[in-house]
C-alpha cells in the first residue's frame, strides 16, 4: 500500500521504518524520479519498500512520480516522507494512504546569560516546530526586561508568525542574545 507519512522529524521516522530502498533528498527531482523507476522495476519475488524522503518536491518531479504510481511495479511500496501535506500536489495525495507521526520534540531550557556557539549550533541541527519556537521565544519575552532583546523576541515572534524560516529565526534570537551580553 502506497502511502505518505507527515511528521516533525524525518530522521527519527526514518529509524523506525523498515525498507530496502531510501531516497532522502533536499528537493525531489524528475532525475532522481529517474532512478526511483530503475529501483523498482528491478524484478523481485518478495515485497520492496522504497522511502522517499524530502524537504521539497519539485513540481515537474511530483507528475513523474504520479505517472510511476499510476503505472506501480509489482511487489513494490512506495513511502513518501514529507513535514506537510501542503508540500504535494492533491493528484499524489489522493493516490496515498496518508498518515501522520509526530515525535516530541522540546526546546531545551536557554539559559539567555549563557548562550554559546555550540549551544547555537546543536539547537541549529535540531528540528523544532514552529509552535515550540514561538513558545519559547514568548516565553523570554516575559522574563526579559532589556529593551534591546525585547525587541529582538519581538521581531522574532513576528518573523515566525510570517513563516521565515524558524531555525533562521532561533539563530538570529541566539545571536542577539549572545552579542548583547
Amino acid at each position: 500500500m502506497n502511502k505518505v507519512i507527515i511528521t516533525n522529524d524525518i530522521n527519527r521516522l526514518l529509524e523506525t521504518l523498515e525498507y530496502d530502498e531510501l531516497i532522502l533528498r533536499d528537493e525531489l527531482k524528475v532525475e532522481d524520479i529517474e532512478e526511483i523507476k530503475r529501483i523498482a522495476y528491478i524484478a523481485e519475488k518478495n515485497k520492496k519498500t522504497i522511502v522517499i524522503a524530502a524537504k521539497k518536491y519539485n513540481i515537474y518531479a511530483q507528475n513523474a512520480f504520479l505517472k510511476l504510481l499510476e503505472e506501480s511495479p509489482k511487489n513494490v511500496e512506495f513511502i513518501l516522507i514529507t513535514d506537510s501535506k501542503h508540500k504535494l500536489l492533491d493528484t499524489v495525495l489522493s493516490r496515498l494512504v496518508l498518515e501522520k507521526r509526530k515525535f516530541e520534540t522540546a526546546l531545551p531550557e536557554i539559559d539567555i546569560q549563557n548562550i554559546t556557539n555550540d549551544l547555537i549550533f546543536d539547537l541549529m541541527q535540531k528540528d523544532f516546530q514552529k509552535e515550540e519556537i514561538l513558545a519559547v521565544l514568548k516565553e523570554l519575552l516575559k522574563k526579559e526586561t532589556d529593551e534591546e532583546r525585547l525587541k529582538a523576541l519581538n521581531d522574532a515572534v513576528l518573523m515566525i508568525e510570517f513563516n521565515i524560516d524558524k531555525k533562521a529565526v532561533l539563530a538570529y534570537v541566539l545571536m542577539a542574545f549572545k552579542e548583547r551580553r
